[in-house]
């Protein structure tokens, strides 16, 4: 019984013999549940810290969302670094397009100085009223050929091809276009269009060329940061010597159309294949060149009495027929801009929402000297109030006017071929 009990006190009574095993075995217990908890407590604080820091970006890539442009590209961006990843992102720039704060506006080129072209915001469509941002082009680009979601294609003297964005002041250089016997004209013959739902731009090209017993229309597409050779895609043929008449018309979506002499041809911008071939009506052909976009619809605007008045018709794909959509003017363009034109030479530009933007050159007398330098006055005419301005914001002179968004869509960054500008 006594050592029975001797051998408790030693199990139970350590005081003299320091820490028994028990009680180092429970002390250890004690000390891991602890350690665990501290480490759940850390994990845990990590954690909420982890889900704050994302919290924080998400909240800041919405907020940034609801931010106007320019203060995006000129204040925000240079806060900080992670301000500048956030608003630099292409996922961004896309949420940013989706929540319709790349606004239309006009496009204006100094045909005379590039670098002094400028964008057009509308603020008013109704007066035409427009807020101004300078756009520092540099004279090599050339001449605007097309626009499309903030990149505009520009094509110069020695037959360079550029695309860029005039906000986010990045260019790339585009390869030659492919050889051809024909003489090209550009602005007739090029576009750039955006697959729908992604960002991938594409150069689209077609070239008139004679074969041996046959006139064929040779559809190329450059695919812009896939790859920069341009690939022949389909091969057409065609009537004798008939050429496309005016600048192909992009819907925005998925259709781009081609206007010959004698028909449309609707190719798809994703599939890269012609999707459809339509006849014109006979009295369409001579003046093809006043095609407009309106929407999705194919509009025509033709005179019969020496551009005095205007009718609109729409082209209805199904019958091949043309219907009146709506007649305009005749103008007065003095009491309007009071300066005599020469009405002779009206060239329409694009349609946007309700307003035709056209432009009339200013008759010599009026602009005080004999030079043969004629000098174009934009005007816009509003299809529902039937109203006609004249368009102060769009100088008086040699300029080319498109449909333009700023955007922070930027272009595929590669070292050897994009560069930017101050």
């Amino acid at each position: 019984m006594n050592d029975i009990a001797s051998t408790e006190v030693k199990v139970w009574d350590a005081s003299d013999h320091g820490s028994c095993q028990l009680c180092d075995s429970d002390s250890n217990s004690r000390h891991q549940v602890k350690k665990n908890k501290n480490q759940n407590s850390n994990s845990t604080k990590s954690c909420k810290m982890i889900s704050k820091l994302l919290l924080l970006e998400d909240l800041r890539f919405h907020i940034f969302t609801f931010v106007p442009l320019n203060c995006l590209l000129n204040s925000a961006r240079y806060v900080n670094k992670l301000w500048a990843a956030t608003i630099g992102s292409s996922h961004f720039a896309e949420a940013y397009e989706r929540h319709a704060h790349s606004k239309l506006g006009l496009y204006v080129e100094n045909c005379m100085e590039p670098d002094n072209s400028y964008f057009l915001e509308f603020k008013d469509y109704v007066n035409d009223q427009f807020e101004r941002t300078d756009l520092g082009i540099p004279s090599i680009m050339g001449d605007i050929i097309d626009t499309c979601n903030g990149i505009l294609l520009f094509c110069n003297i020695y037959e360079q091809i550029f695309v860029m964005n005039p906000i986010l002041k990045c260019w790339l250089r585009i390869p030659d276009f492919p050889i051809s016997r024909q003489p090209m004209i550009f602005s007739m013959q090029c576009t750039i269009a955006r697959v729908p739902g992604t960002s991938e731009f594409k150069l689209f090209l077609v070239d008139f060329v004679e074969g041996s017993d046959a006139f064929w229309y040779v559809f190329y597409v450059l695919r812009i940061g896939k790859d920069y050779t341009w690939n022949e895609i389909v091969r057409k043929e065609a009537p004798f010597r008939q050429l496309f008449l005016c600048r192909p018309l992009y819907s925005g979506d998925n259709d781009l159309y081609w206007i010959t002499e004698k028909e449309v041809i609707v190719m798809n911008v994703d599939k890269e294949i012609i999707m459809r071939e339509y006849p014109l009506p006979n009295e369409l052909n001579i003046l093809a060149k006043n095609c407009l976009m309106l929407g999705n619809r194919l509009s025509c605007i033709m005179s019969n009495d020496f551009n005095r008045t205007f009718q609109i018709y729409i082209l209805n794909f199904d019958s091949g027929k043309l219907s009146l959509y709506h007649e305009m003017g005749p103008f007065d363009y003095v009491a309007t801009c009071g300066h005599e034109v020469y009405i002779h030479l009206v060239r329409f530009c694009l349609w946007i929402n309700n307003q035709i933007i056209f432009r009339v050159p200013q008759c010599q007398n009026q602009i005080g000297n004999t030079s043969p330098d004629i000098k174009n006055i934009h005007f816009g005419y509003n299809v529902n109030t039937r109203q006609l301005t004249k368009i102060g914001d769009i100088d008086v002179g040699h300029f080319e006017v498109c449909l333009h968004t700023n955007s922070l869509i930027s272009l595929p960054r590669t070292p050897t071929l994009l560069r930017f500008f101050v």
